[in-house]
């Protein structure tokens, strides 16, 4: 052990003290705070002058895509605002050696906002749907997220990328991508490399799916619950399902419900595959995806246990809203320092073949999903 590091112990009291000074944190935390500020329209902060306004703009000459926002359908939220204002920042001015303390606070944001998000999935609001749609919707989930992984490993893809890919195609959220990266370990230029992979790929699927359905003749409402598990996000769903019909966009904003209150499920469930498969290679080189994490960790038990009083309905209406204002404000932070801490290069660096696995995972899904449901309308499992 050198001088520093023994020094370094003898001072350390807790895990706090681990954290940088407020001082030496300052810049980095207020360039991220000016990011979030100035990326979205965050609560508590009437600041017209936003990259999400400049969106609305955009969206108001452009005009409506089958009834959604071109903003929307390339996924701009949230997440995705400040990670490309952190993008554009850093790789046209550079961050100064100051900021970059502060910016390794996103490891403490990303649990952090993961846990918050728990009340955010309340599955009593998926009963309505009936039992069909949502053993089609877990099916989809996991199916889609084990097929990636296995791909993946065929192709020989960095297994935290794969991971991070299973996880966003799987959920239909290409937030779940950032979600996975301190589970998984992954990268910040993997997270981004796969979360624009998915984006693109929902780009086609979208277009894609309309013309499946309409030569199966899937009634509209079930082709509705088909775009929301064939698709890349919520928007690009609602584009499909509009392209073909009315009620099939109608019916995409009542099952896109059963897609969303199981999200959790995959997420966890690469997690743990992933996990698992680390202690049982730890001599494994190739097997990168949460080395480093040696027992399971205690934030994710939180957010499973606040998941359970979530689904037994015991957070209200206007407390989940309050807790989503602030997942919002957590994310974003996150994100713009995600955004400076990234280069071009870190992205591309990681090459089309997540891209590749994307598309063939998410072409096999929308075969398996299609046939399914024309099975189960044809059999009655879902009545017409």
């Amino acid at each position: 052990m050198s001088a520093n590091a023994a020094v370094y112990e003898q001072n350390r009291r807790s895990f706090l003290s681990s954290l940088y000074s407020f001082r030496e944190a300052l810049p980095g935390l207020l360039a991220m705070l000016f990011i979030a500020v100035f990326a979205n329209n965050l609560p508590g902060v009437p600041n017209p002058l936003t990259l999400e306004n400049l969106f609305y703009w955009l969206d108001g000459v452009i005009g409506p895509l089958n009834h959604q926002p071109f903003s929307k359908i390339m996924n701009s939220n949230f997440v995705w605002n400040p990670l490309l204002l952190g993008l554009l920042i850093a790789n046209i001015f550079g961050v100064p050696d100051a900021w970059k303390r502060g910016l390794s606070y996103i490891h403490m944001l990303m649990p952090l906002g993961i846990i918050m998000l728990a009340p955010h999935f309340m599955i009593f609001h998926a009963f309505k749907l009936g039992a069909a749609p949502i053993v089609l919707c877990l099916a989809s989930l996991f199916i889609t997220a084990s097929l990636t992984l296995l791909l993946a490993r065929w192709l020989k893809l960095d297994d935290r990328q794969g991971s991070i890919i299973a996880g966003g195609l799987s959920t239909g959220d290409p937030h779940v991508c950032a979600i996975l990266m301190p589970l998984i370990k992954a990268k910040g230029g993997q997270v981004v490399n796969s979360l624009a992979g998915i984006i693109v790929f929902g780009l086609l699927a979208m277009n894609l799916l309309p013309l499946l359905g309409s030569w199966l003749e899937l009634p509209e409402k079930y082709f509705g619950l088909a775009a929301v598990l064939g698709v890349g996000n919520g928007h690009q769903a609602l584009y499909a399902a509009f392209d073909l019909g009315y009620e099939a966009g109608r019916y995409a904003q009542w099952f896109d419900v059963g897609r969303h209150v199981v999200m959790p499920a995959g997420f966890l469930y690469v997690f743990i595959v992933m996990f698992i498969r680390q202690r049982r290679y730890q001599s494994d080189p190739t097997v990168l995806a949460t080395r480093g994490i040696n027992q399971f960790p205690l934030w994710l038990g939180v957010f499973i246990f606040l998941w359970v009083l979530a689904a037994l309905h015991l957070f209200k209406e206007p407390a989940h809203h309050a807790v989503f204002n602030l997942v919002k404000w957590d994310f974003s932070l996150a994100a713009g320092a995600l955004g400076l801490s990234l280069s071009w290069r870190d992205i591309g660096a990681w090459g089309f073949k997540g891209f590749l696995v994307t598309c063939i995972a998410g072409l096999i899904r929308i075969v398996l999903l299609l046939a399914a449901i024309a099975v189960c309308v044809k059999t009655g499992l879902l009545a017409v």
